[in-house]
């Protein structure tokens, strides 16, 4: 699953977590790829709380990353996404929707005027043979859908753009 982590200032960190099925004791192991990187990390339940190691053997307190959708960071505060990111939050404002990848235009879900919420399909892109979602980054009225089905974009393409 991915998740991305997006601060108040914009800057957004992205990373990939995968269990790979090893449960030994009450321990989850899980493998988290982060650029050119992987390591593995282990989660166990104890009373009720959530702990997390990167050793399997120096435990911390953790909150569960699948009910995560906020945490606080010193005096930061960080918006996670898990499985998708709403396009257009990390360097660009929430209601410009705008391609990460190249890709192919499979279904338009909105039309011009449409009042759409934070989370809704707005339409489906296909990107290195997977249908990806692209979700609205704001509650708003669509004020352009600059995209058609079938159309091959290229990274940084204006899809959709919503006003408040």
């Amino acid at each position: 699953m991915k998740y991305y982590v997006i601060n108040s200032d914009g800057k957004e960190i992205s990373f990939d977590i995968t269990g790979n099925s090893r449960l030994e004791n009450g321990i989850i192991a899980y493998n988290v790829s982060k650029e050119d990187t992987t390591k593995d990390y282990y989660f166990k339940k104890l009373a009720g709380k959530t702990y997390i190691s990167n050793d399997g053997t120096n435990w911390k307190k953790s909150t569960p990353l699948s009910t995560l959708s906020h945490i606080v960071n010193g005096n930061d505060a960080l918006k996670v996404y898990r499985g998708f990111k709403p396009s257009g939050l990390g360097s660009s404002d929430a209601g410009s929707l705008i391609t990460d990848m190249p890709g192919k235009v499979v279904k338009v879900l909105t039309t011009e005027g449409a009042v759409v919420n934070q989370g809704d399909t707005l339409l489906i892109l296909e990107a290195m043979k997977m249908e990806n979602e692209i979700k609205a980054g704001m509650d708003g009225v669509v004020k352009a859908v600059h995209v058609g089905e079938g159309q091959a974009l290229e990274s940084g393409h204006l899809m959709i753009e919503i006003e408040e």
